[in-house]
C-alpha cells in the first residue's frame, strides 16, 4: 500500500486532472496539458501565489510524481464552491490513493489540495457516520458523529481528534488507509454508558469545504476543537467532556485544553516532540543518506521559522512542498511536554510498543512531563490502535484491515479512566 501521509502531514500537496460537463476552461486546460506531460504549460495556469510558491521545475517535478504515483485522470467533477468568487474541481485518478481539489480563483488555479478518495464501493467495513453534530468555523461547517449510550440522565462525552493527514472521523483516509479505529472506540465507549464525538477535520471528508484557501497552520484545528469543546460544554446532555486526540490530534487536543478546560485529557499515540523533531525521527532509515543530509538542512530551516526555497529532489518534494512548509513552520511552537506539564486536569497518556509512526519512547517521555497523569504503554498495539507483530510489514499490513478489532486492553483502559474522572 503506498500512503501519502502517514509520516505526519496534513497537506497539501500541489497537484494536478480529466473533464466532465460542464468545465471551467482552467480545468479543461489543466486536463490537457497533465495528459500531454507539458508541465510548462500547467505552471503558466496558476496564479502569482502558486508560481512564486511551486517554481517551473516543482511543477515538472510534481507532474512527474502524480503520474508516477495516481496514474491517470479517471474523473473530474464541480463541487460545492468553498467561498464567493472560488470554483473547486474534484480530481479522481487511476490508482485511488487520494483524490485531489483543485481550486480555481479568477481563471487561474489558485490551489490544489489532497483530499480522501469518495468512497463509492459497497463494503460492508466501512459503515456511514451520520452528520448529526456540526460547528461553523471562518470558512464553512465542520460535521461530525454524536453516539449516545442507551441510557437514561447526564453522561460523559469523548471528543475525538484524529491524527495527522487526510485522516477522517472513523480514522481512515480513503484507500490510502482504512481501520475504523475511531467507529470501533466510539461503539465500545457506548456500551459502556459513555457518549462520543468525532469529527471530520478542516479539508477532510464532509468538512472540506470548512478549510478556506489561506494557508493553513496547526492553530487552525487547535481553534476548530475548540469550538467542538465549548459546544459540548454547554450540551446539556452531557456531565462532563473529555478531550481524546490521537497522533497529532493529541497536540491539538492537549492545547485546546488548555483554553476551554475540559473535565479531563487522553493523549493516544501522541508526541512529545514538536512535530518537526518527529519528522527527523520518522525519515531516518526511510531515505538515501544523500537525501537524509538535505532533509536535516529543510528542517534546521523551518525550525528557525524560515521556508527552504531550494529544489528538493522528487523523493523530498511531497514532504517539504513550498505548500506545506508554512505549516510545519506553525507546528514548531508547541511541545507536547511543555504544555501536558502546565495542564490542571487529569490526564490519560496511552502508548503502544509496537507503533512505528509515534515510538514508546515519545510516551515514556510525555508521561515523565506529565507528573500526574496516569500512564498505560500496551503490549503488541501499533499506530492505528490494533495488535500488531514488530515487523513492519505484518505491522503495516493492519493498516488496510478495517475488520480487525481494536487491541483488546485499550477500550477497558480509556472507560476506566473516564468513569473515574466523571465519578460514574
Amino acid at each position: 500500500m503506498k500512503r501519502i501521509s502517514l509520516s505526519l502531514l496534513f497537506l497539501i500537496s500541489v497537484a494536478f486532472v480529466q473533464a466532465q460537463n460542464p468545465m471551467h476552461p482552467t480545468v479543461t486546460k489543466f486536463n490537457t496539458y497533465y495528459s500531454s506531460n507539458q508541465a510548462d504549460s500547467i505552471f503558466l495556469l496558476f496564479n502569482a501565489k502558486m508560481k512564486d510558491a511551486v517554481k517551473p521545475e516543482g511543477a515538472t517535478m510534481l507532474v512527474n510524481q502524480l503520474k508516477s504515483g495516481l496514474g491517470t485522470i479517471v474523473k473530474t467533477r464541480k463541487v460545492e464552491s468553498p467561498a464567493p468568487g472560488v470554483n473547486e474541481y474534484r480530481i479522481s485518478f487511476e490508482k485511488p490513493i487520494v483524490d485531489l481539489a483543485l481550486i480555481i480563483q479568477e481563471d487561474s488555479i489558485a490551489g490544489i489540495w489532497q483530499r480522501p478518495v469518495e468512497n463509492t464501493s459497497s463494503d460492508s467495513t466501512v459503515q456511514a457516520s451520520p452528520d448529526n453534530f456540526s460547528v461553523d468555523n471562518d470558512y464553512g461547517t465542520l460535521y461530525g458523529t454524536l453516539v449516545l449510550p442507551e441510557v437514561e440522565g447526564k453522561v460523559p462525552v469523548v471528543l475525538m481528534i484524529a491524527g495527522s493527514g487526510p485522516t477522517d472521523r472513523n480514522m481512515n483516509q480513503g484507500a490510502a488507509l482504512k481501520t475504523n479505529s475511531a467507529l470501533q472506540l466510539a461503539e465500545a465507549l457506548a456500551k459502556n454508558g459513555i457518549a462520543s464525538l468525532r469529527y471530520d477535520k478542516r479539508g477532510v471528508g464532509k468538512s472540506a469545504d470548512a478549510i478556506g484557501t489561506s494557508d493553513v497552520v496547526l492553530g487552525d484545528f487547535i481553534e476548530d476543537a475548540e469550538l467542538f469543546v465549548a459546544k459540548l460544554q454547554a450540551d446539556a446532555r452531557f456531565s462532563n467532556v473529555i478531550v481524546l486526540g490521537h497522533s497529532e490530534g493529541s497536540i491539538i487536543g492537549s492545547v485546546a485544553s488548555l483554553e476551554s478546560k475540559p473535565t479531563a485529557f487522553i493523549s493516544l499515540c501522541g508526541p512529545a516532540n514538536p512535530l518537526l523533531d518527529l519528522v527527523r525521527t520518522q525519515i531516518k532509515g526511510s531515505i538515501s543518506p544523500e537525501n537524509l543530509l538535505i532533509a536535516n538542512e529543510v528542517l534546521d530551516s523551518l525550525k528557525a521559522g524560515k521556508t527552504f526555497s531550494r529544489n528538493l529532489p522528487p523523493a523530498l518534494a511531497p514532504l517539504f512542498h513550498p505548500s506545506v512548509q508554512p505549516y510545519l513552520i506553525s507546528t514548531n511552537q508547541y511541545r507536547p511536554t511543555t504544555i501536558v506539564s502546565v495542564l490542571e486536569i487529569p490526564i490519560l497518556i496511552v502508548g503502544g510498543d509496537n507503533d512505528l509512526q509515534v515510538r514508546i519512547q515519545e510516551t515514556n517521555l510525555l508521561a515523565k512531563a506529565a507528573k500526574k497523569a496516569t500512564v498505560h504503554r500496551i503490549h503488541s498495539m501499533n499506530h492505528i490502535l490494533k495488535s500488531a507483530p514488530t515487523d513492519r510489514a505484518g505491522n503495516l499490513a493492519t493498516y488496510n484491515r478495517p475488520d480487525l478489532p481494536l487491541h483488546p486492553d485499550l477500550a477497558p483502559i480509556l472507560i476506566d479512566f473516564i468513569k473515574k474522572v466523571s465519578k460514574i
